[in-house]
């Protein structure tokens, strides 16, 4: 007997522990002292048994029958004299066999066949199986002699092979048969000596290729003395690279150069055609090779829309996708609101380019399906800036600033002004309504909160929610207190009516006379179809703008008092936002509180400063001036490129998860960069940046197959 684990003997030395528990207590009954013994021995038993089961107690017998089975190469590599001497061999070993043992036979070549079953008869009868004779398929020989192998008996294999295995992973085959312990015996059938021998040991193409790019097909040879051969290369059966090559004894590797033409899934087969040979069967081999079309890329851009101002927001789109399609990129566009949802869409794109995109154009789910395209699926994403991009378009805590190498958010408070913020929030009947998961209201408190997260820690902030009368003001309060003041926020509720615009306003004007600050803003959010006690607010607005301060107003849904409230912006020198979705908020909230910050937009002719090389500037050694851009800060693991004259990232990336991204915080127009516009290297830098986002990881699960013929 043995033990696989013989430390857990050890647990014996309990038994008398165990005795000493269970002893039979003093009983005059026989009855009683038969029940009293019987229980210990009973448990004692129970103890050994575990103690066993544990220790892996096992008892080894030797196996007095041997199963064998006999695997012959029948593969056009080996000559008919060897298959005869393979024959011969197992003849001979069959007849020396013991009386319990037993053999079989297995022919193989691309296939494997059983020619005798197991037997235990020591003869073999003439041989009459014929496997397919152009590739040696080792493993599946093996894999066929695991199965046949009855139980009980010592088990062996044993190969008769000239050792050329041309397909299936031989070596697994064997791994999977010792963990079975079975032993494997090896018998080579050698070659004659001297005869001259060429063969195809490998070939190595791309797995994918672009069309139109040129590659290279590696092609290994071998070859048992120096001779001339031809080497061709064929691509679906015709020739298309043939050439005179001098082999030399050893391994001769040639490289063939290469260009795709159609798109498909291409078969590149190698031939040598040596001066001399014996066999021709390993004179050929074939990889393969995905050839797909150019890369296409998709552009989001804003079509024909206007800012909060109602002027015209530049289309950056057309120079952009000129440049991109004058290096052969394909080029789709669309627009924010059009752009798709469903991840099996926006896969089909090596690369997504955002122009000057404004995050309340783009729903939180659109920009989550970028996150995940970038992120999980190994897709490309590339930012160009604008005035509607960045923290000035409401990237502030949303997925898609997750997924750019910057952050909306500039930690350096003392660029910027002190400001006082007073959020006036409709908080009538009709924002209740639900919205998703979320009430219209809820919405608008997280919009709220996304102003205090952003507001810097010298600011002061208060929210005012305002149905027939102002109800649990917040603040006004240090933007430090951020967490008392989220708390609270969040706890905003709906109430009844419509929201008296006067009294909301009156109340915002109170907080502001009581805490002066270089930037003061009011932020009105009303139902579209609910506003009341509109008297007396243009005068009052008028009389706030006199003093400085700016009021933007929000519409939710465009109803009768949209017009209204539009106007009342331009009254308080602000801006206005019509949305019919509350989900937009937050965004809102985020775009206005870094627009009246100031900071965040700079309008300055500079020259960009580099940091660090990339292969985004490859070849190009000077850029222009800029004009323009919109302040960001770099995220820890971010490579800074390009920066600006304030130290601001101009053009950062980083690797998201398994793609790539870029964010290039300049425009590219007339705007801010009028002289990268005209500049020769504008198509080559774009093209580069967006080349760059294209990451193996967007590769298909194709992989080279190797073959021989």
């Amino acid at each position: 007997m043995s033990f696989t684990t013989p430390l857990a003997l050890l647990l014996l030395l309990s038994l008398p522990y165990i005795y000493w528990l269970g002893r039979p207590k003093r009983n005059f009954s026989l009855r009683g002292r038969w029940r009293d013994w019987s229980s210990l021995v009973l448990r004692g038993a129970i103890l050994l048994l575990l103690v066993l089961a544990l220790s892996g107690a096992q008892s080894v017998r030797a196996a007095d029958e041997l199963a064998v089975v006999f695997l012959v190469d029948a593969s056009d590599s080996v000559t008919p004299a060897l298959r005869e001497e393979a024959e011969n061999y197992v003849r001979t070993a069959m007849a020396e066999m013991g009386p319990n043992d037993r053999a079989a036979v297995i022919l193989f070549g691309a296939n494997a066949l059983v020619e005798r079953p197991m037997s235990g008869l020591a003869e073999l009868a003439p041989v009459s199986s014929v496997p397919q004779p152009l590739n040696t398929d080792l493993a599946e020989a093996v894999r066929l002699a695991l199965a046949i192998f009855p139980a009980g008996a010592g088990r062996r294999i044993v190969i008769l092979s000239d050792g050329a295995a041309t397909i299936g992973n031989s070596v697994e085959a064997a791994r999977l048969a010792a963990t079975s312990g079975v032993q494997i015996d090896y018998v080579p059938l050698q070659r004659p000596a001297g005869d001259a021998e060429a063969l195809i040991t490998a070939v190595d193409a791309p797995n994918r290729v672009t069309q139109g790019e040129s590659f290279t097909v590696h092609v290994t040879v071998e070859s048992n003395r120096n001779m001339a051969a031809t080497l061709r290369i064929l691509a679906e059966g015709s020739v298309v690279h043939e050439e005179p090559v001098n082999l030399t004894v050893g391994a001769n590797t040639f490289q063939v150069r290469l260009q795709t033409e159609a798109q498909e899934f291409a078969r590149y087969q190698a031939e040598i055609v040596p001066a001399e040979d014996t066999y021709y069967q390993n004179n050929q081999m074939a990889a393969f090779t995905e050839i797909v079309g150019a890369p296409r890329v998709l552009v989001v851009a804003p079509d024909g829309t206007l800012d909060d101002s109602g002027n015209p927001v530049p289309d950056e789109a057309p120079q952009l996708i000129l440049a991109l399609e004058a290096t052969g990129l394909a080029v789709d566009r669309t627009t924010p609101e059009e752009f798709p949802v469903s991840l099996a869409q926006v896969s089909s794109y090596a690369s997504i380019i955002l122009v000057n995109v404004n995050a309340k154009d783009l729903t939180p789910r659109k920009m989550e399906t970028i996150q995940i395209y970038v992120r999980d699926l190994g897709g490309g994403l590339v930012a160009v800036g604008g005035p509607e991009s960045y923290g000035m378009g409401g990237y502030f805590r949303t997925a898609l600033e997750e997924t750019l190498p910057v952050n909306m958010q500039i930690q350096d408070q003392e660029r910027f002004p002190s400001v006082t913020m007073v959020i006036v929030i409709d908080r009538s009947g009709s924002m209740g309504a639900q919205e998703g998961s979320l009430t219209k209201i809820q919405l608008a408190a997280e919009g709220a909160v996304r102003v205090v997260e952003l507001l810097n820690d010298f600011d002061v902030i208060s929210v005012i929610p305002v149905d027939t009368q102002p109800s649990g003001m917040i603040g006004p309060a240090s933007a430090s207190e951020r967490d008392n003041l989220i708390g609270q926020i969040r706890q905003i509720g709906a109430g009844g009516g419509g929201i008296y615009v006067r009294t909301g306003m009156e109340e915002a004007a109170n907080v502001l006379a009581d805490n002066p600050s270089e930037v003061q803003h009011i932020i009105l959010l009303a139902d579209g179809s609910d506003s009341e006690e509109k008297e007396g607010v243009p005068e009052l607005i008028e009389g706030l703008a006199a003093e400085g301060v700016t009021v933007t107003t929000v519409s939710i849904g465009d109803g009768p008092d949209t017009p209204w409230l539009a106007d009342m912006a331009a009254l308080g020198n602000g801006r206005f936002h019509l949305t019919d979705r509350a989900s937009n908020l937050p965004e809102i909230f985020t775009q206005e509180t870094t627009a009246i910050q100031r900071s965040y937009l700079v309008e300055e002719r500079f020259f960009p400063t580099l940091v660090q090389q990339s292969p985004i500037l490859a070849g190009i050694r000077e850029v222009p001036a800029l004009q323009g851009y919109v302040g960001t800060e770099a995220k820890a693991t971010a490579r800074v490129v390009l920066e600006t004259h304030l130290g601001d990232p101009l053009l950062a990336t980083w690797q998201y998860g398994l793609g790539r991204a870029v964010a290039w915080t300049s425009d590219a127009t007339d705007r801010w960069g009028a002289q990268w516009v005209a500049w020769d290297g504008f198509p080559v830098f774009w093209a580069q940046a967006v080349l760059w986002t294209m990451t193996d990881n967007r590769d298909s699960n194709v992989e080279s197959i190797i073959e021989y013929e």
